[in-house]
């Protein structure tokens, strides 16, 4: 079996490039990759010769339209003309192959092209179908008086377009699955893995012990991730001896939100930073997001044995009531309800958090590369639309 995997990121970086390595990674070890087409790539077991890369493009292009969205129209999006050119340019190197994978919104045209030779065509969409991405984020900024959309209607279209072509779609959770075939998706069409983490990088055992109740939140500090909700869920408890600790970075459009919350001497926002000694300090991870696909940090609080506060949207492959709790976003007495179940039932947060770190000793990523090369095989097999 010959693949070429396409994804427009810097492969073994962070975000989908480092999603996209344990793919890889797993495809390498089982024989089949053919080619990797990628942004760039750091150094990996991936052989040199087997990487197509457009370094060039990151510095002369990418780098300056972040710089005008930071800096100049926040409003604009650089993915949109970035993910066309890279599309563009990989499309010299698609050849005769068995399976194509490429990311959404990268490979239009480089899956047409290998549907031609003959390849089967899986398209990988890390988040909700993008209709209910749209149709949520919108309704949540609209919320908070923000005229902004997720997609314009060109991109929508064309995200829409790119999903009717694919043979298979590739999702990592419930939610994403759900929100497909609310979409009227066929199921046959749909693969689902979720991912993994190296829960062998977190030691449960080490947790700090000490008087105060900490909660944690990781992750971009903005309108999508629910982090207004959460604030707000905070601020009203005032519980004593306790503390609140946002890691992530601030994002433009929750400026004001943070704002309200900053004189509340017991949230801490640390900033953008390695998570991990805080997960090992705390008793509870939160993560009240609006939309997302499979949100890696809830594999990490697993790993770290912690119990979860996580709305089904999150993606998060816990339990609702074994692992922790899972609830209906924008739910303030819900988060309010459930902090404080933990605040006060320290052996629930012991129990379920032990159970959260069992259960994630099942979805490390060699597990994840594992079942991607067995779907692979299965697709083959069946054909398409027919994962069987």
């Amino acid at each position: 079996m010959r693949v070429i995997y396409s994804v427009g990121s810097t492969f073994g970086g962070t975000g989908i490039g480092n999603t996209a390595y344990r793919a890889v990674s797993g495809i390498y070890k089982a024989g089949h990759l053919y080619r990797l087409i990628c942004l760039d790539y750091k150094k990996t077991e991936i052989p040199r010769e087997k990487i197509i890369h457009f370094r060039l493009l990151k510095y002369s292009v990418w780098y300056p339209l972040k710089a005008v969205q930071r800096y100049v129209v926040q409003s604009f999006n650089p993915y949109v003309f970035l993910d066309r050119l890279y599309d563009t340019l990989s499309l010299k190197y698609i050849e005769k192959c068995d399976i194509f994978h490429g990311w959404r919104g990268h490979s239009k045209k480089a899956a047409k092209k290998a549907k031609k030779l003959g390849a089967i065509v899986i398209v990988e969409n890390a988040s909700s179908h993008p209709l209910t991405q749209h149709n949520l984020l919108k309704e949540e900024y609209a919320r908070y008086g923000i005229n902004f959309l997720p997609f314009t209607k060109t991109r929508l279209k064309s995200a829409l377009e790119e999903l009717e072509f694919a043979d298979y779609i590739l999702v990592p959770s419930d939610f994403a699955y759900q929100s497909f075939i609310e979409n009227n998706v066929p199921k046959e069409k749909l693969i689902k893995i979720p991912f993994g983490v190296d829960y062998e990088n977190y030691n449960p055992k080490k947790r700090k012990k000490d008087d105060t109740f900490r909660a944690i939140f990781v992750g971009s500090i903005q309108l999508r991730k629910g982090i207004q909700y959460l604030l707000q869920a905070w601020d009203e408890l005032k519980l004593k001896n306790a503390e609140l600790l946002i890691i992530g970075r601030i994002w433009p459009d929750a400026k004001k939100i943070v704002e309200k919350y900053k004189a509340n001497s017991t949230i801490k926002f640390v900033g953008f930073t390695n998570p991990k000694k805080y997960y090992e300090i705390s008793d509870v991870f939160v993560f009240p997001s609006i939309e997302e696909g499979s949100a890696l940090v809830t594999y990490e609080a697993m790993a770290a044995g912690l119990p979860l506060i996580v709305t089904f949207n999150s993606g998060s492959i816990i339990r609702d009531k074994k692992e922790g709790f899972v609830i209906p976003i924008r739910n303030v007495d819900m988060l309010k309800e459930k902090i404080l179940y933990f605040y006060n039932n320290p052996d629930k947060r012991e129990k379920m958090g032990m159970a959260a770190r069992r259960l994630v000793e099942n979805y490390s990523w060699e597990k994840y590369g594992e079942n991607l090369v067995k779907a692979y095989e299965r697709v083959v097999k069946n054909g398409r639309g027919k994962i069987g």
